[in-house]
């Protein structure tokens, strides 16, 4: 742990590296919950345990604190030059239906159906990890507010790969609606959000560059179903 010398004499401690050590470990302990959580569904089933599903939303809000916690530590390594994009073509179809995967437990829980449209031929480079976080993001924060149906859709558009997530929900509000790769919204206490997971996709889209093009996001309402749609341009 790095020590600064205070104008007193004292040492004190570099509140960043404090800051980060404990993220790790809260999110370290998180993993520890979720897996006893996972544990205790599989003997709690819903069919022979009556607060399953007090479990299973316990379950969902501590996945979304991990998955914050580990977005402020790719934050704090992109910053720091510590994560850098690791670029190679994927089949996009088949990204997506990894995407879907890793969220079926949740959208099962939740009764949420999934459709996807994207051509199976379609291929396309960038970071499937990092991409990944801001698409299980996006679909993390739609179980919150869609009704029971979720789209993604990827398609080739101007040079850029569209991903999007839609919803069937009201929408997102005014304050969370952008039109481009700026997406440093402020804090709402009557909502709760810091526009944390905005940021982050914003930052990862525009680490994907090509032939002088940056990636960048949007947040609009409509789409197939009438509600939000975030959607995440790669070059």
């Amino acid at each position: 742990m790095d020590f600064k010398e205070s104008e007193g004499g004292h040492q004190q401690a570099d509140f960043t590296t404090i800051l980060v050590s404990t993220i790790h470990d809260v999110k370290n302990s998180l993993g520890l919950v979720l897996h006893t959580l996972d544990e205790v569904m599989e003997v709690c089933t819903p069919q022979e345990c009556k607060v399953h599903d007090r479990f299973a939303k316990l379950h969902y809000e501590a996945k979304r604190v991990s998955n914050d916690l580990v977005r402020l530590l790719s934050l704090y390594k992109i910053g720091n030059q510590q994560l850098l994009c690791n670029i190679s073509d994927y089949s996009v179809a088949d990204f997506l239906e990894d995407c879907q995967a890793q969220n079926k437990p949740l959208l099962q829980m939740n009764g949420i159906s999934v459709e996807t449209e994207c051509a199976d031929d379609l291929l396309w480079y960038f970071d499937t990890e990092l991409l990944a976080g801001v698409v299980n993001t996006v679909i993390n924060n739609a179980l919150r507010y869609t009704q029971d149906r979720l789209k993604l859709v990827a398609r080739e558009e101007n040079g850029f790969l569209r991903l999007s997530v839609e919803d069937d929900g009201d929408g997102y509000p005014d304050a969370l609606l952008h039109g481009d790769a700026d997406a440093k919204g402020g804090v709402s206490f009557q909502t709760g959000s810091t526009g944390l997971g905005l940021y982050f996709a914003s930052v990862v889209a525009r680490m994907h560059e090509n032939q002088g093009r940056q990636g960048y996001i949007t947040t609009q309402n409509g789409g197939s179903y009438g509600g939000g749609r975030f959607s995440i341009y790669i070059p």
